[in-house]
């Protein structure tokens, strides 16, 4: 099971129509009213929260995360118009838009949720100083800078860069120490790409770094950059890393989720390819490898 959905909706059909998409994708789905949203949230259980954009909307989604400040939200609209505009108003971290027909799409951004969700968790018990940042604010800066790209047509790169190995090089560090090596990676990616670009964890081993106003092959030879400086870098534990990257050129349709899911194709193929390496999408970004 991955987690416990709750999602904030009178309505039963739509109710019943989430979840026929997550149950089967392994999520469990409580329903609450918006008046008894806050009451029916349990943060030890419920990994992220669905609530439907009506009048309102935005009232129920802080008062949930008042009460649970790391409570991954998704906003459900009728239209994609309604959903480019009221998304950053509603302060939700992604959005679904209906008809619900797309079972994969909704049990997508569900799961895109629950791992910020943990990696909300996880960032407050890190203790470099990478982790003082603020990654409720990271988080959103992810979804506009992906609405923004594809708003003003202009380019970005996204890259998933994983730990070679994991857990194998870790596996005789404890909690504590294994957390503060987490930190040591993220705070030496974000050391090594500029101040517009973002870094943050995505699950145990892999780390998102989204960088606006970059193409494929600007994203590839960053990320090449950030598999080296992983590798020759002054960690408590030898690592290496591979990555894989994304990109969009600023025309046709695009979203976060998709960008990290052609990431992670890459990114498998790097693994396969032996590690320590920077690989593009294929198609649609530079087909080349880019090995140690």
């Amino acid at each position: 099971m991955s987690g416990r959905i709750l999602v904030v909706e009178e309505s039963r059909p739509v109710v019943a129509a989430l979840r026929r998409a997550l149950e089967p994708a392994g999520f469990g789905v409580d329903a609450a009213t918006p008046a008894g949203a806050v009451e029916a949230h349990d943060p030890e259980r419920h990994v992220a929260a669905v609530v439907r954009a009506l009048p309102g909307a935005g009232q129920i989604i802080a008062a949930l995360r008042e009460a649970d400040p790391s409570l991954a939200v998704v906003a459900l609209f009728e239209d994609e118009a309604e959903a480019d505009a009221g998304a950053t108003a509603l302060g939700a971290d992604g959005v679904l838009v209906g008809p619900l027909r797309a079972a994969a799409v909704v049990a997508a951004a569900c799961r895109m949720a629950a791992r910020m969700r943990e990696q909300s968790r996880r960032i407050e018990e890190l203790a470099a100083p990478a982790a003082s940042r603020d990654l409720d604010f990271l988080k959103r800066m992810l979804f506009a800078e992906v609405k923004r790209s594809r708003r003003y047509k202009t380019p970005i790169a996204l890259a998933l860069v994983g730990i070679d190995g994991w857990p194998e090089p870790v596996a005789r560090l404890g909690a504590r120490d294994r957390s503060r090596l987490l930190a040591d990676v993220l705070a030496t990616l974000s050391a090594s790409v500029r101040e517009i670009d973002i870094a943050v964890p995505f699950a145990d081993d892999r780390f998102v770094v989204l960088m606006p106003h970059t193409d494929g092959a600007g994203g590839l030879e960053v990320s090449r950059r950030l598999c080296a400086r992983i590798r020759e870098g002054s960690l408590s534990v030898r690592l290496t890393a591979s990555a894989g990257v994304a990109a969009h050129g600023g025309d046709g349709p695009v979203s976060f989720s998709a960008l990290v899911k052609r990431a992670a194709e890459a990114l498998e193929r790097a693994r396969r390819g032996g590690g320590d390496r920077a690989e593009a999408e294929a198609p649609g970004g530079p087909e080349r490898a880019v090995p140690r």
